[in-house]
């Protein structure tokens, strides 16, 4: 199959391709959509696609950058007919398309290969809504903090494993003139790790978990105790000074330079660093706040799904099964940094996934995300009110709550 039928997406008349131009609807074939964050994973899917051999059609799939993807997702499920198998994400995300019946279930295709036994656990709860299954589990990573294992060396530091041990080893970053954090606040979604780490390492799975899902208040004293820890860190000056303009890519170069430490960001990550730099990345968990507390990590699920109205669900299906091969999962998540959601699989030699793979098997448990834990009505407002949060940190937190709790109560009356 040549990358020119890969690339070539047959969309609506006068519908605009990931080049920008419009294209004439084609012939028929089996229709993916596919979400990417960089150009090596939009490589690894034509390459994993480049292998498909099916019976019949032909294949056509289009490649969007992620903020455009997500954007268009839910008006591309409505499109009739659907294209025919989706790149999406596991938890609210996928709920709030089964509940709109957007998505077709799965069940018949994962009882007949066996999906209990070869899927993990946190996987298979991540694409199943009310006994069934939506999604075909195919990608994980962990989140944690990246930085470069030359310039911990340099500055005889070690990787700090507690909420003092970090506030110490800022301390030796700004006496180096290192800005010891940065974070690309500017993309709000990026703040969601912070937020979610800080509540997990506080008050564990239960109540974030609730907090998300509506069921608490925004203004409860463990919010307090979150905002001010993270307060605490902008005002101490360990975060890069503007980087809360700066979106998630453009400070990443601070830190292949070593002018910033550390970046909090998930697995994904890696491939954004050059080669050089990429072999010089460490990884380490978000560090302890409470001696003992459970760990609980952000372990955000990729999927494929099958759209209600797809043109061709026996095709569909057919695809989903190559796709759920643990070679085919293996080759793809390999070479996108990720990992492969299926049990007894060898998370490859990269060091940065299998240090990923190793925290993820020690985890009491794990999240979605911020924003895939949480309504897309509340999620998106929330996390511009922690932007605005952050690009002010001397406010007082207590206004920052009252805004989160007013939201709340507004999408409970709506």
């Amino acid at each position: 199959m040549k990358r020119r039928h890969l690339l070539g997406l047959t969309l609506p008349l006068g519908a605009a391709t990931a080049a920008g131009t419009t294209v004439q609807p084609q012939g028929e074939a089996l229709e993916l959509r596919w979400m990417f964050s960089s150009g090596e994973q939009r490589t690894q899917w034509v390459r994993v696609m480049e292998r498909y051999r099916p019976d019949g059609l032909p294949v056509r799939s289009v490649e969007l950058e992620q903020a455009r993807y997500k954007a268009q997702f839910e008006d591309q499920l409505r499109e009739r007919p659907a294209p025919d198998v989706m790149f999406w994400f596991g938890g609210e995300r996928l709920r709030e398309a089964v509940r709109q019946g957007l998505l077709a279930p799965l069940d018949a295709l994962a009882e007949r290969d066996g999906w209990s036994r070869r899927f993990t656990r946190a996987a298979l709860d991540a694409v199943r809504v009310d006994g069934s299954l939506y999604a075909l589990p195919l990608s994980t990573y962990a989140w944690g903090l990246y930085y470069r294992r030359s310039l911990w060396r340099r500055l005889q530091l070690q990787p700090p494993a507690t909420w003092d041990q970090w506030l110490q080893q800022n301390d030796a970053l700004r006496a180096a003139r290192v800005a010891p954090l940065t974070v690309g606040a500017e993309d709000s979604w990026t703040l969601g790790a912070w937020f979610d780490y800080l509540n997990l390492r506080l008050h564990g799975k239960d109540f974030h978990q609730g907090l998300l899902a509506g069921r608490h208040s925004w203004q409860d004293r463990r919010i307090r105790a979150v905002l001010e820890h993270w307060q605490g860190l902008w005002l101490r000056g360990d975060f890069q000074s503007g980087c809360e303009r700066l979106g998630w890519r453009q400070v990443l170069p601070y830190v292949s330079r070593g002018a910033s430490g550390m970046v909090l960001m998930g697995g994904f990550v890696a491939l954004q660093f050059p080669a050089g730099v990429r072999a010089d990345l460490g990884f380490v968990p978000f560090p302890r706040l409470r001696p003992r507390a459970p760990l609980v990590e952000n372990a955000p699920l990729d999927v494929l799904v099958q759209p209600s109205h797809a043109r061709h669900p026996r095709a569909a299906q057919a695809f989903l099964r190559h796709m759920a091969q643990p070679s085919v999962q293996a080759a793809l998540n390999h070479g996108m940094g990720l990992l492969t959601p299926q049990h007894g699989l060898d998370p490859g030699d990269d060091p940065l996934q299998r240090d990923a793979a190793a925290l993820l098997s020690q985890a009491s448990a794990s999240m979605q995300y911020f924003d895939r834990d949480s309504a897309t009505a509340f999620s998106g407002p929330a996390l511009s009110l922690l932007r605005d949060f952050v690009r002010a940190p001397e406010q007082p937190v207590e206004g920052v709550q009252a805004q989160l709790e007013a939201l709340r109560q507004r999408l409970r009356r709506a």
